[in-house]
């Protein structure tokens, strides 16, 4: 919401007309504690990010000992309470967000997946080291070429299908282990 030309600070109606909402609206918020306020003035880009829940990262960064502090989950002793306040908030908001796409199945556990990953490939290489043994004593009394290599066709699309299959499947999975 902010950019260059946005104030630090702003009174409550100037935010008002600054978020493009009521003033009774901005008061019940300083109400409920959500805005982050520098005495008696809002601060504008702290509490946008509370508000929007925005990333870190579109934001301009703190002074360097306060980046360390959230870098450590700490707040260091010259940060005000309404800085570390803010910080707290962001960081709920986030993790409500990443609970939720997890619920919802757009996340889902990056280990889990992989461990399905690594058991389909490990079935997908036993069905082809497995194509000899099947194939062997067929292949051996067939001498029409065409029939042979119709029969190991077949043999690789199969395995290769059920690859494709189980890859397919492996997000979907994830995701109802995610919303249990």
């Amino acid at each position: 919401m902010g950019d260059a030309t946005t104030p630090r600070l702003m009174t409550k109606a100037a935010f008002a007309k600054h978020r493009s909402v009521s003033k009774p609206y901005v008061s019940k918020l300083a109400r409920n504690g959500i805005l982050v306020m520098r005495g008696g003035k809002i601060d504008v880009q702290a509490t946008d990010t509370v508000l929007d829940d925005k990333p870190v990262a579109d934001i301009d960064p703190p002074s360097r000992p306060m980046r360390m502090a959230e870098d450590m989950g700490q707040t260091p002793s010259g940060a005000s309470f309404g800085q570390a306040r803010t910080i707290e908030m962001v960081f709920r908001a986030k993790i409500c967000r990443l609970t939720f796409e997890t619920r919802v199945g757009k996340l889902i556990d990056a280990a889990t997946v992989r461990n399905k990953i690594a058991a389909e490939v490990r079935d997908f290489r036993d069905g082809l080291l497995g194509i000899p043994d099947r194939l062997s004593m067929i292949l051996a009394s067939e001498r029409d070429a065409r029939k042979i290599r119709l029969m190991l066709d077949t043999e690789f699309t199969r395995e290769l299908d059920r690859l494709a299959d189980a890859l397919q499947n492996v997000g979907m999975g994830a995701v109802h282990l995610g919303a249990r």
